[in-house]
C-alpha cells in the first residue's frame, strides 16, 4: 500500500524524520552482526503489521521502503528509534490516506493522473533497473578490472624512520650510536627535533615524489633494514632507516566494483532505452499545443 508515497508527501515525510532524528555529529548507529542479520531475515519476510489504522495495516515492508527515501545521514539514527519514528509517520499518512478515500479523492481526474504517472516512473525504473543487475554483472566487472589491471606499473614506496636534528656532528653521532646497537625508534624519540619524534621517527609508506629530493634520493637508495648516513635538506641533518620497501599494487577489485558499475551503468543504461525505443511504434504529433502550457497545473487537473 505504501508504494503511493511519493513526491511532496515521500519529502514531507523524509524531512520530517530527518529532523526528528537528526544527532550529534560522529554518533554512529550500532553495525548488526552478520549472524543475527541472517537469522532475522529468515525468520521474517516484511509482511509483519506494525500498526492498523482503520481498515489499513501498516507493514515492516512499509517502513523499509520508506527507509530507502530517506537522507544517508538517517542511518546513523539508532534502528529502534528509526522504526519507531518512520512508523510514527506511516500511521499518520494512512490516518490521512482513509480520510482522502473516503473523500473520493482518488477518483478526481488530477490523482488519477498522479497515480499512473507513478505507476508509470516505477515500473520503467524497475526494467531498468532488472536489465542492468542482468548485463553488468560481476563476471564482467572482474574481466574489466583484469584488463585495466593487466600492465599496471606500481611506483616503489618505502617505509621509514627517520631523525631530525640541527648539526652534523649531532646527526654522525647518532649514526654511531645505531652502529654500536642502540634502538632507532627509542632514540629518535629522545633525539629527533622532527614531528615524528614522539613516534620513534616512523614517516609510514611514502613515494619518492612526497619527500624533498635529498632525503628522497637517500631514502630510496637503502636496502631494507639500511640505516643512512647523514643526510642535509633545508630542514637540518637526517639519518634514516628504511624499514621495508614495496611496489605499489592496484586497488582492490572489490573496492574499484561500486565505481565500475556505475560508470558502466551509465553507457548500458543508454543502450537499454535506444533498444527499447527502436523495438516500439513512436510518433510524435507534429502540431503540438503550446509550450508554456507545460508549466500549467491545469493541464493535469
Amino acid at each position: 500500500m505504501m508504494h503511493r508515497l511519493k513526491g511532496a508527501a515521500a519529502s514531507a515525510v523524509a524531512l520530517t524524520i530527518a529532523l526528528a532524528f537528526a544527532l550529534p555529529a560522529g554518533v554512529l548507529a550500532q553495525e548488526v552482526p552478520e549472524a543475527e542479520l541472517k537469522a532475522a531475515l529468515e525468520k521474517y519476510d516484511g509482511s509483519e503489521v506494525l500498526a492498523t489504522v482503520g481498515d489499513q495495516k501498516v507493514t515492516l515492508a512499509d517502513a523499509a521502503m520508506i527507509y530507502t527515501t530517506l537522507p544517508p545521514e538517517v542511518g546513523q539514527v539508532p534502528a529502534e528509534q528509526l522504526l519507531t519514528g518512520i512508523t510514527d509517520q506511516l500511521v499518520s499518512e494512512t490516518a490521512l490516506y482513509e480520510k482522502a478515500i473516503e473523500e473520493g479523492l482518488d477518483d478526481s481526474p488530477e490523482m488519477k493522473n498522479r497515480l499512473a504517472a507513478i505507476r508509470r516512473s516505477a515500473l520503467a525504473e524497475a526494467y531498468l533497473t532488472r536489465q542492468l543487475e542482468q548485463r553488468i554483472t560481476d563476471e564482467s566487472l572482474r574481466e574489466q578490472y583484469d584488463a585495466m589491471t593487466k600492465d599496471f606499473e606500481g611506483e616503489k614506496e618505502v617505509n621509514a624512520r627517520h631523525i631530525l636534528v640541527k648539526t652534523e656532528a649531532e646527526a654522525k653521532k647518532l649514526v654511531e650510536q645505531i652502529k654500536d646497537g642502540e634502538d632507532f625508534a627509542k632514540l629518535a624519540a629522545e633525539k629527533s627535533t622532527g614531528p615524528s619524534g614522539p613516534n620513534g621517527g616512523s614517516l609510514g609508506w611514502f613515494a619518492k615524489d612526497a619527500m624533498v629530493a635529498p632525503f628522497a634520493e637517500a631514502a630510496f637508495s637503502l636496502k631494507k633494514g639500511a640505516v643512512s648516513a647523514p643526510v642535509q635538506t633545508q630542514f637540518g641533518w637526517h639519518v634514516i632507516k628504511v624499514e621495508d620497501t614495496r611496489t605499489q599494487q592496484p586497488p582492490p577489485f572489490e573496492a574499484l566494483a561500486p565505481q565500475m558499475r556505475q560508470q558502466a551503468s551509465q553507457g548500458v543504461a543508454q543502450a537499454i532505452i535506444a533498444e527499447v525505443r527502436e523495438s516500439v511504434k513512436i510518433e510524435k504529433t507534429e502540431d503540438l499545443p503550446p509550450a508554456f502550457l507545460v508549466r500549467s497545473p491545469e493541464m493535469f487537473k
